[in-house]
């Protein structure tokens, strides 16, 4: 391959950007960093010291039904810990099946749930080694 990429951030519209970033920031505990555009309707969240959420304030826009096969995943290497946080922070999740509050396993084995922010998009939560790396 010519070229090595890597995944940067994913940006994503919302209705309400002071909403959606209290869930980022603090329900779901990522740390909001500098917006190097400087505009103020976009605010920028670390996952990790590599990749970024970008949040664009776009009021108009509904929060549409969105499948969730349509989703991102933050990988946790401490994924019990990681669901009691969300469950503490009244964050409802479900497996993959619909089932409320627990999880299932990826057919490589490892353990995921999903839950949705305040405009309907699906985050996945999965199990990684203690590397980072999952599967």
């Amino acid at each position: 391959m010519p070229f090595e990429f890597r995944f940067n951030h994913i940006a994503l519209y919302v209705r309400d950007l002071s909403a959606s970033a209290a869930f980022y920031g603090e329900i779901i505990g990522l740390k909001e960093i500098e917006n190097k555009t400087r505009r103020p309707e976009i605010r920028w969240f670390a996952v990790d010291s590599d990749r970024e959420i970008h949040l664009i304030s776009n009021p108009d826009a509904p929060a549409p039904e969105r499948p969730i096969s349509d989703h991102f995943c933050l990988a946790t290497p401490h994924f019990d810990d990681a669901l009691a946080y969300l469950k503490s922070r009244g964050v409802r999740f479900r497996n993959l099946h619909g089932e409320p509050m627990t999880f299932n396993l990826r057919g490589d084995g490892v353990r995921q749930t999903y839950f949705q922010d305040p405009d309907n998009y699906w985050v996945e939560v999965c199990e990684a080694n203690s590397d980072g790396t999952v599967g």
